[in-house]
């Protein structure tokens, strides 16, 4: 009796996010530990650039694949979170307490993330 060996399928490795997508996400936690909204996110830009930002055009930011960003760009959102450039060039830290993703209604008391309640 002869065997026969069959192999499963081999699936690419998940791609490594691109530098914008590492940034855009670095910037939505960022600005969700500072409870800021969009809305106030891209006003507090303003202040910087003197070009606020709509809560929409944020949210695109915010999205993989949402936003190309600048040298400026990486430089203003640094500013803007008190942090040094570099630090939104590398994936930050997710927070142990909740992942990030408090429930619905609450906030993280450890990282101060908020989730908005589900309506």
């Amino acid at each position: 009796m002869t065997e026969t060996t069959t192999f499963a399928p081999v699936t690419p490795a998940a791609e490594a996010p691109s530098l914008a997508e590492i940034i855009s996400a670095n910037v939505r936690v960022l600005r969700r530990r500072r409870r800021w909204t969009q809305t106030e996110t891209g006003q507090r830009w303003g202040e910087i650039t003197g070009r606020p930002i709509k809560a929409g055009t944020w949210c695109i930011a915010e999205r993989p694949r949402g936003r190309a960003w600048t040298a400026n760009d990486i430089a203003t959102a640094a500013r803007l979170f008190e942090v040094p450039p570099a630090a939104l060039l590398t994936p930050l830290a997710i927070c142990a307490h909740c992942g990030d993703r408090p429930p619905a209604g609450f906030a993280c008391p450890a990282c101060g993330v908020e989730c908005p309640r589900k309506e």
